[in-house]
């Protein structure tokens, strides 16, 4: 699994592409959308929150059934009946699944040693109809591990937290950058 500080940056991701799409001006109406901008991160992290189940009574779910497909088609569904957050259904599913499937991309990519090296965790995309793990043979992403509380904030997950807040800094600083010059063109 990522550190939540990636799947964070990812939830304030889906949040800039929602933004952007509902043509809100941040600038004026940022305070309006911080329940927006909150839920979305917390999406984006939500298929991490069976690792508590381990911590607590020792019992290892976590990259099971929250980390497929299915999984984040329900949780948005379950969510756009709870609240259309971007005014249609359709919009505010794509933006749920958005949010929720990032987290997926982000821990397909996620292992314990950087490069091709075929060391990916893996995920079950497909779960129930496939319990096989799908993993990239390219790992970007340091991988956290989190079986007891020692684990949990060791020197290993600190380098990975370290590492997510340069690599996806960067990619946030480059999106920023990039969408303030094509503002300023147009």
């Amino acid at each position: 699994m990522a550190s939540p500080v990636a799947h964070t940056f990812a939830g304030l991701w889906t949040f800039l592409l929602f933004a952007e799409r509902t043509k809100i001006r941040l600038r004026d109406e940022w305070r309006r959308y911080a329940g927006h901008l909150c839920l979305l991160v917390f999406l984006a992290n939500l298929a991490d929150l069976d690792f508590i189940s381990e911590l607590l009574f020792h019992k290892n779910y976590h990259r099971g059934f929250s980390h497929s497909l299915l999984t984040a088609i329900l949780a948005a569904l379950a969510l756009t009946w709870i609240w259309k957050i971007a005014g249609t259904f359709w919009s505010s599913i794509l933006i749920y699944f958005v949010a929720y499937g990032s987290h997926l991309v982000i821990d397909f990519f996620t292992g314990m040693h950087l490069g091709w090296n075929h060391s990916s965790f893996g995920i079950p995309l497909f779960w129930p109809f496939s319990t096989r793990d799908f993993g990239s043979d390219l790992v970007l992403v340091y991988g956290v591990t989190h079986g007891s509380m020692s684990a949990l904030f060791s020197l290993a997950n600190l380098h990975a937290v370290c590492y997510d807040l340069f690599f996806f800094g960067i990619i946030t600083g480059g999106l920023v950058l990039w969408r303030a010059r094509y503002v300023l063109n147009n």
